[in-house]
């Protein structure tokens, strides 16, 4: 009876499952892996990559912009308070020459007094791509600094009138300054190089007859 019944449960106990044996990754497939993993990681770089180079030009031009807002301020404030003005009759002998259409003087320079009685020339540096301002030129105690960098054009326009002296005097001052921002922060998949920043402003002094 009791090997009857120890044969029984033998006969149901389950008969163990053959275990799947693991299959690794073919080498086609570790190679195609590979290749997708590297082609991730190199779009990833491209795209970090480009967005820092994009955000440097942004800031570089930001600050070009700034700068020349800067520049063009304080040049216009010299205009207003100085009490004498000048180039106001043409001039063949300077390069490039001081021209005149109506009484519109045109040149890449302009002198003045300032309220310290001081001459003052601002004058465009072509071949330096600079604008630079120069206390008393030609004297002793002559200071000259630059104002700006990455200049590419710059030009001064002198509208004159007569006073009640017969004195040519300046009516109106117009600065047309164009600087160009830096390119080292150019992509190389960008085209060109950014865009320059161009500012004409113009005022009239307060204190010519």
């Amino acid at each position: 009876m009791m090997r009857t019944e120890r044969r029984t449960r033998c006969a149901r106990r389950p008969s163990p499952r053959r275990r799947g044996v693991a299959r690794g990754m073919s080498l086609i497939e570790l190679l195609v892996s590979l290749t997708i993993t590297s082609l991730l990681l190199t779009a990833t770089m491209v795209a970090v990559n480009a967005s820092f180079a994009a955000y440097a030009s942004a800031a570089r031009q930001a600050s070009t912009q700034t700068a020349t807002r800067m520049v063009t301020h304080r040049l216009l404030h010299l205009i207003r308070t100085s009490t004498a003005h000048g180039p106001l009759v043409p001039d063949a002998l300077v390069e490039p020459p001081v021209t005149l259409a109506g009484n519109t003087i045109t040149s890449n320079f302009m002198e003045l007094f300032d309220v310290n009685g001081e001459i003052i020339r601002v004058e465009f540096r072509v071949d330096d791509q600079e604008l630079w301002l120069i206390s008393n030129p030609g004297e002793e105690d002559e200071v000259a600094q630059p104002l700006i960098s990455g200049v590419t054009n710059c030009q001064f326009f002198c509208s004159r009138r007569l006073d009640d002296d017969g004195v040519w005097v300046l009516d109106r001052g117009t600065m047309d300054l164009t600087v160009q921002p830096s390119d080292d922060t150019t992509l190389d998949i960008e085209d060109g190089f950014p865009d320059p920043i161009r500012m004409i402003a113009s005022t009239m002094p307060r204190k010519v007859g």
